[in-house]
């Protein structure tokens, strides 16, 4: 048995693309696909991320010696803020992903592709961002086995998989003594219920992702 302990970074302030682009002058609400040329939305969407970032760095930096951008065995769930959930089989879960690696490059990637796509679908959510660093001496693959359990703690309480996760981490046979915060992301506010819950419908093309097992 590993005892593995470590600090959650959470972004300050709900993210939303919208008040980013603001930001910078631009209202994407009054703006229309059709009309923008693909390389000022190129742009625009890069300059949205790298703020983004930037944010991140700070936070990550204020509350560590190390840079974000250094943390290669790294921890980060991605949840949806303010007053929404998503409806899992029935069950309300703040959660949308649940990842691991080099943490500023995955969560650009994140940024870049479906969480751009997830808020344009969902007219503008915010999320928030949470972040940690799994250093282990002797185990270099303590952070992969971490993200198994918290994968496996959110399974078995809602009996699914996370809107993105496609599957389930690398299995070990490892037991891990976590310090008391170590799946604080996943655990759902105690106002949750006063809020939304939410799921996509048949038709639309984010149902799918949604895998549900026996």
């Amino acid at each position: 048995m590993a005892q593995i302990d470590y600090e959650w970074v959470k972004s300050e302030h709900p993210i939303r693309f919208s008040e980013y682009a603001a930001d910078m002058g631009i209202n994407l609400r009054t703006l229309s696909y059709d009309n923008v040329k693909s390389d000022i939305w190129d742009w625009i969407d890069s300059k949205v991320r790298n703020n983004i970032l930037k944010d991140l760095d700070e936070i990550w930096e204020d509350k560590s010696s190390s840079l974000l951008s250094s943390v290669k065995q790294g921890i980060y769930v991605i949840t949806i803020a303010d007053n929404l959930s998503i409806d899992y089989d029935g069950e309300p879960s703040k959660v949308l992903y649940i990842g691991r690696g080099q943490l500023r490059s995955r969560i650009n990637s994140h940024l870049k592709y479906w969480l751009k796509h997830l808020s344009d679908s969902l007219q503008d959510i915010s999320i928030h961002i949470w972040m940690t660093e799994i250093k282990v001496k002797g185990n270099k693959s303590a952070y992969k086995e971490v993200e198994t359990d918290l994968l496996c703690y959110f399974h078995e309480r809602f009996s699914v998989y996370p809107l993105q996760n496609a599957k389930s981490g690398d299995y070990h046979e490892k037991y891990h003594d976590y310090c008391s915060s170590w799946n604080l992301p996943l655990r759902n506010p105690s106002n949750i219920n006063q809020g939304w819950s939410i799921k996509p419908l048949e038709g639309n093309p984010w149902y799918l992702e949604i895998p549900v097992y026996d």
